[in-house]
């Protein structure tokens, strides 16, 4: 499958119960899903080799990432996401989420990133980074997490945490 017809596929109407199984694929050129409306799916394991780009997504249903490697550039600036993004053991660079709303989890155990930026985001419920290492900065300014911080053993270069309210309970980075 070519990256237009993957698109394609991710653009079809979200229906329950059903997602796009894209597991295992590998992307040579950038992933774009900037401003569009994305049903549930499953990247799991993907290669993106080329950066992820989906800017003011609206993403309807369940979003997989786990144990996926993206290269380069990874942007969801403003993204929605109706559902849970669960990106377990994701490995990238710098990943922004700046100014993006979860209505669901964030989960990104085990992740291993250079920086994650998260400033100006609304996590409604919880945001989770166990094991986490993040050899970089975390930017959470601004951002409120209403179902809490789980950060157990997670590894943080930076922790930038102005303005951020969070109203769950809390286990801080080591």
């Amino acid at each position: 499958m070519n990256v237009d017809s993957i698109i394609e596929e991710l653009c079809q109407p979200w229906r329950h119960g059903e997602h796009f199984d894209g597991r295992d694929l590998v992307f040579d050129e950038p992933l774009v899903l900037d401003g569009l409306t994305i049903r549930s799916f499953d990247f799991s394991m993907v290669t993106l080799r080329a950066g992820l780009s989906a800017r003011n997504a609206d993403f309807s249903g369940m979003a997989w990432l786990r144990h996926a490697r993206i290269s380069g550039h990874c942007d969801f600036s403003g993204a929605l996401f109706r559902n849970d993004l669960r990106a377990d053991g994701l490995q990238a660079g710098k990943i922004s989420i700046s100014g993006g709303c979860f209505q669901g989890v964030l989960s990104l155990c085990r992740a291993e990133l250079d920086d994650l930026l998260l400033d100006d985001a609304l996590v409604l419920a919880n945001l989770n980074l166990e094991q986490a290492q993040i050899t970089g900065t975390i930017d959470l300014s601004r951002a409120e997490i209403m179902g809490g911080l789980a950060a157990a053993g997670a590894h943080v270069g930076r922790f930038l945490d102005t303005g951020t309210d969070i109203s769950g309970r809390i286990h801080p980075p080591d």
